[in-house]
C-alpha cells in the first residue's frame, strides 16, 4: 500500500481514526492524505450578498485553516508521518467527495472514523461508512471512536470459504507483511455441517497455491451461535484488527453472514474493522 486517504469532518470520534493513520503511514512507509470533505450549502451562512466565487474562496480558506489546526492539535508525538499532506474538498455529498479524491489520489485505503458501538449501526443503515464500503474499490477501515491506537501483530479474518476470500486475503497481506502480523482465518460453521473440514482443507489448498505469506493460520469452530462464537475467537486472540467481507449473495449460508452475522458482529465491535465488498476484488 502506497497510498492512504484518512477522512475527517473534525468531531472528536474521528481523532483515534487520525492517529491510526499516522500510525499505518509510517509504518507502512506509505503517503497520506488527510481530506476534509465540506457542503458549502450547509456550512455557509452570511447575511451578506457575495458571489458564488467569493463565498467559495472564504469557505475553503476557512476549511483549512480548520483541517491544520486539526492535524496540528493530534498528531503523534514523534510527529507526522513524512510527507503527509491535507486537502480539503467540496461536495454535497461526502461519501461522493472522498470517492472522487481516491479516484484522483489512486489511493489504496480509506481511512475513516465512525463513533462507538454505532460505527458499525452507521455502517449497517446506510451513512457516509456505508456509502463508501458499497462503492469504494478500495478497502476501507473503520476506526471505533474508543479503539485503542497499537501496532497490528494479530489480524483475524472471518472466512466464508469462498473464493473472494482468498482475493481479499491477497490484499491483506500487503497491510500484514510490514507489522509480521499473523492473519488468523476462522470459519464458524453450525454443528451439522458436516463439509466443515473438507472446506477448509479445499480452501488452505487454494490459498497456499495463490499467497505467500507464512504467518497465515487457520481455524474451524463449530457452533448454532455464529456470531457469537465470532466475537468470542476476537476477544480470545485478541485480535488488532478485524477483517470481513461484504458480500451480495443468493446462497442460504453466505446469506446468513451478509444479514446476521456481519451486521451483529459489527454491531458489537470495539476495535478497528477492515472491509472489502466482494463486488470490487479484482478478479484473478
Amino acid at each position: 500500500m502506497r497510498t492512504l486517504l484518512y477522512a475527517t469532518d473534525f468531531s472528536e470520534n474521528s481523532i483515534p481514526a487520525f492517529r491510526y493513520a499516522q500510525l499505518l503511514s509510517k509504518q507502512l512507509k506509505a503517503k497520506l492524505f488527510v481530506l476534509h470533505v465540506f457542503d458549502m450549502k450547509a456550512t455557509f451562512i452570511s447575511t451578506v450578498s457575495l458571489t458564488y466565487a467569493k463565498r467559495e474562496e472564504i469557505m475553503l480558506k476557512e476549511q483549512v485553516e480548520k483541517l491544520e489546526k486539526f492535524c496540528e492539535k493530534h498528531t503523534l508525538k514523534n510527529g507526522s508521518p513524512e510527507g503527509m499532506e491535507m486537502m480539503v474538498h467540496e461536495h454535497g455529498i461526502p461519501s461522493a467527495g472522498i470517492l472522487e479524491k481516491v479516484e484522483s489520489l489512486n489511493a489504496d485505503l480509506i481511512i475513516i472514523g465512525t463513533k462507538g458501538s454505532s460505527v458499525l449501526q452507521d455502517l449497517i443503515m446506510g451513512s457516509t461508512a456505508s456509502a463508501l464500503i458499497n462503492n469504494s474499490y478500495v478497502p476501507v477501515l473503520a476506526i471505533p471512536e474508543g479503539a485503542e491506537v497499537r501496532s497490528v501483530k494479530s489480524i483475524v479474518y472471518a472466512t466464508a470459504f469462498e473464493e473472494a476470500d482468498i482475493l481479499a486475503v491477497r490484499k491483506l497481506v500487503a497491510l500484514a507483511h510490514p507489522f509480521d502480523a499473523e492473519i488468523k482465518l476462522v470459519h464458524i460453521t453450525h454443528n451439522k455441517e458436516y463439509a466443515g473440514e473438507d472446506q477448509m482443507e479445499w480452501f488452505k489448498e487454494m490459498l497456499g497455491s495463490k499467497v505467500d505469506y507464512k504467518k497465515v493460520l487457520f481455524d474451524l469452530r463449530f457452533s448454532e451461535d455464529i456470531t457469537g462464537s465470532l466475537l468470542d475467537y476476537i476477544r480470545e486472540e485478541d485480535g488488532d484488527l478485524i477483517v470481513m467481507l461484504e458480500r451480495d449473495s443468493t446462497n442460504a449460508f453466505q446469506r446468513l453472514w451478509r444479514t446476521d452475522t456481519v451486521k451483529k458482529v459489527k454491531m458489537q465491535l470495539d476495535r478497528p474493522l477492515l472491509s472489502f465488498h466482494k463486488k470490487h476484488l479484482p478478479a484473478d
